[in-house]
């Protein structure tokens, strides 16, 4: 983790590691996507194939589970859960088992954590979090924390200024791409942040929402959420050229893209069909199928790194 970390700020607080075990993880790699619905009452997190095949609930607790990320190897899934009275980052086996709060908040704490992205090594997981607060708009912030998890290892990066909701990180673990606004809620760009020069570059010019990035594997492209064209539709920029294609072009909302295994696909949440659902796409933005077909609402999909 320590490569990640020469710019960051450490917090120090009186309060022990939560973690001191390993990280759960499944025994074999687990294929499919996840995602958060709201079908079975409150947010869960549950897995489907991209045939639409397979459904199988993840996690069953009375609290809001949410933000699924996948581990590089496919063997653990990191989730926000308030299931401990606060919005803390779990880590389970892709396959549901063994939840892990990594972070362990007093019942009456008001801080919060959530949005977590694996670095590519799996040591480390960037996230959002508020136990930071700068003051002016800079609320949640991008920060940094091994698996093993613990508030006093929490480290916000400095980057810029502003309220940063969504992060990715790159496939060869040298930079981030985040979103993060200083005004109001219509205005939300992305930044690239370089790890080994510290420098941060803005990657979006549009005055509207960009929002919610997803890197392709290969390094190429950033899949995001823009509302530039009047709605919420999925982008990809094409990092070397900055070309930008609008792949979904539909008048419903599409938002949450997340890359397949080999760069192929896109999965993404759209209300299309009446109400938000999992649909998988061409990289190309064509073919764009519904694969969850259900009354509640389905999103936030995150798309497992094995095949």
């Amino acid at each position: 983790m320590a490569r990640y970390l020469a710019t960051a700020m450490v917090i120090v607080l009186l309060l022990p590691v939560c973690s001191c075990a390993p990280a759960p993880a499944s025994a074999e790699p687990v294929p499919g996507i996840a995602f958060v619905s709201v079908r079975d009452g409150n947010k869960e997190i549950y897995l489907i194939q991209p045939d639409g095949t397979g459904l199988t609930r993840l996690t069953d607790d009375p609290a809001i589970d949410g933000d699924p990320a996948w581990s590089p190897d496919g063997r653990q899934i990191a989730f926000r859960s308030r299931r401990d009275g606060t919005t803390d980052i779990f880590v389970m086996g892709a396959d549901g088992s063994n939840p892990l709060n990594l972070i362990c908040d007093p019942l009456d704490s008001i801080d919060d954590e959530f949005a977590p992205a694996w670095s590519p090594d799996g040591e480390t997981l960037a996230i959002i979090t508020d136990r930071f607060n700068l003051g002016g708009c800079s609320f949640h912030v991008v920060a940094l924390m091994p698996v093993s998890g613990g508030q006093k290892n929490i480290l916000r990066l400095r980057t810029v200024a502003g309220n940063q909701r969504s992060v990715a990180w790159s496939p060869n673990g040298r930079s981030l791409v985040f979103s993060s606004h200083c005004s109001s809620n219509s205005v939300i760009h992305l930044y690239r942040w370089d790890q080994e020069t510290d420098e941060v570059e803005r990657l979006t010019d549009s005055a509207s929402r960009n929002i919610y990035p997803a890197w392709s594997h290969d390094g190429r492209f950033v899949a995001f959420t823009s509302n530039r064209d009047g709605n919420s539709e999925i982008y990809v920029l094409e990092l070397a050229t900055g070309a930008l294609t609008n792949l979904t072009r539909h008048p419903a909302d599409d938002l949450y893209p997340t890359w397949s295994p080999d760069d192929s696909q896109i999965a993404f949440a759209s209300d299309r069909d009446g109400n938000q659902e999992i649909y998988v796409m061409d990289a190309d933005g064509s073919g764009p199928r519904n694969i969850t077909q259900n009354p509640g609402r389905d999103f936030k999909p995150a798309w497992s790194p094995v095949p």
